[in-house]
């Protein structure tokens, strides 16, 4: 079996969830590990983060590496893919939500541009209760306010488990 290994330093939970629904999966806070022959690699990075920098520490992962991952799942913030109003984001993530969308525009063409199977979960903000799940589209309005940490990782599970979201954007919403 594909090693899971979930990237990142949150604090609302989410790696702590996810690794109670698979408890074999390890937690790197960061790129900065060795890679295996077809990990399965999944980014959690916070809304916030520089995830236009951070890229490159995934893409030098994968060049310094004799292997190849087998599937790369990121996390993303609503708005990468025509899908949220800037008056919707800036409600969402506040007033640097157009900065921040751009950044994350940026990781995913990355991540799309290294040619690996990938999925990109694009989530309104993480909340600790139990919500509602939509699964939009791209290219969809996402009209929700948030979406429960449960739900997320529901969803970033079968991403991770699964071809079934394989090589697709996905909207998370309550």
């Amino acid at each position: 079996m594909n090693r899971i290994i979930l990237i990142g330093q949150r604090n609302d939970g989410l790696s702590e969830y996810l690794l109670s629904l698979m408890p074999d999966a390890i937690v790197e806070p960061s790129f900065h590990f060795e890679l295996q022959s077809q990990d399965v690699l999944c980014w959690l990075p916070q809304p916030d983060d520089p995830v236009d920098q951070d890229v490159y520490d995934l893409v030098d992962l994968i060049d310094d590496s004799n292997v190849q991952p087998a599937k790369i799942v990121m996390l993303s913030i609503a708005g990468t893919a025509d899908d949220a109003t800037n008056e919707q984001l800036q409600k969402w993530y506040g007033k640097p939500a157009l900065d921040l969308v751009l950044g994350h525009q940026y990781a995913i063409k990355m991540i799309d541009e290294l040619e690996f199977p990938y999925v990109i979960v694009r989530a309104l903000p993480i909340v600790p209760r139990e919500t509602a799940l939509k699964i939009i589209d791209e290219g969809q309005m996402m009209t929700g306010q948030a979406v429960g940490l449960a739900q997320a990782a529901k969803v970033l599970k079968t991403a991770l488990t699964t071809d079934q979201y394989r090589n697709q954007s996905v909207g998370i919403e309550d």
